[in-house]
């Protein structure tokens, strides 16, 4: 019986070797995996949901000093979000990045909107989706960045409702998802630039014949581009109507902008106004000063 249970004994202690090992492999192996595991980050935040639309963060990949990011906003067919300048109803988005940590500056910019019909006049802004793209600084180069978004905007179908959304997301060095980092470029490339070959604007002349001055505006755009002009006042105080388009010959487009609007006591003519200029899937942001 003794030999028997010393044999047991023996067996037992060979098994529990035998397993040692065989964690031990696996724990050499382990290492590795879990290492590439802990050092990858997702390219995206979770989903802030609210009635109809959601929120979230995604990151592009890191250039230099800077996090290539952006906020993006899906909405349910048939609603519309705002852009900067809402037009004639509507409310703009507002981007709160208080919550970030390791962040000295968030630089936002605004895609090509959109002019839909809304009652009397006309709105400004996005359908389907839109992702805004930001340039996030660090503070600290050498340590990770939190960014944290709290977003007040609204989302209009008959009525507008009042939408809220939180988000965050670890900004790395390390590559993003391609297909994030390509949806996020695809925004970028529809951000008016200041100057885009073969699109100009050019002021023609200003009307003085009526109650307020008439802009007479001339676009060279991109031939069989659906094209749009957009106008903003030197300060949110100016509330401009939209440019109308009286005419087209070949890539010229011809646009007309009655100066109503301007503050009160405030001479329209004489102020840089900011005007964006849309041809199909590019942009031009032009500055110009009538008088």
């Amino acid at each position: 019986m003794a030999k028997s249970g010393s044999a047991s004994y023996r067996r037992g202690m060979m098994d529990r070797r035998a397993l040692i090992s065989a964690l031990a492999l696996v724990g050499a192996a382990a290492p590795a995996s879990a290492s590439r595991s802990m050092s990858a980050s997702p390219s995206t935040s979770p989903w802030s949901r609210d009635t109809k639309s959601a929120v979230r963060l995604v990151r592009g990949g890191f250039d230099q000093e800077v996090h290539r990011a952006g906020v993006e906003i899906t909405l349910d067919p048939g609603t519309k979000t705002y852009w900067r300048t809402p037009g004639d109803s509507g409310v703009p988005p507002a981007f709160d990045w208080s919550g970030s940590d390791n962040v000295a500056d968030v630089a936002l910019d605004w895609p090509a909107p959109l002019r839909f019909p809304d009652g009397n006049g006309f709105s400004i802004g996005y359908k389907t989706s839109v992702i805004f793209p930001l340039r996030v600084r660090p503070r600290d180069p050498s340590r990770p960045v939190r960014l944290a978004l709290k977003l007040d905007y609204a989302v209009c179908d008959q009525i507008c409702i009042p939408a809220k959304a939180t988000a965050t997301l670890a900004l790395v060095k390390g590559p993003a998802d391609p297909a994030v980092a390509a949806a996020l470029a695809g925004f970028v490339a529809r951000v008016p630039k200041t100057h885009a070959e073969g699109l100009a604007l050019a002021l023609d002349g200003v009307d003085r014949s009526g109650d307020h001055p008439v802009l007479l505006l001339r676009a060279l755009v991109d031939a069989d581009a659906a094209v749009d002009l957009f106008v903003e006042g030197p300060e949110s105080r100016w509330v401009l109507p939209l440019p109308e388009p009286t005419g087209s010959v070949g890539t010229e487009r011809r646009f007309r902008l009655v100066m109503d609007g301007a503050p009160r006591g405030t001479d329209p003519l004489g102020h840089e106004l900011t005007f964006t200029l849309v041809s199909g899937a590019r942009a031009l942001e032009a500055r110009l000063t009538p008088r």
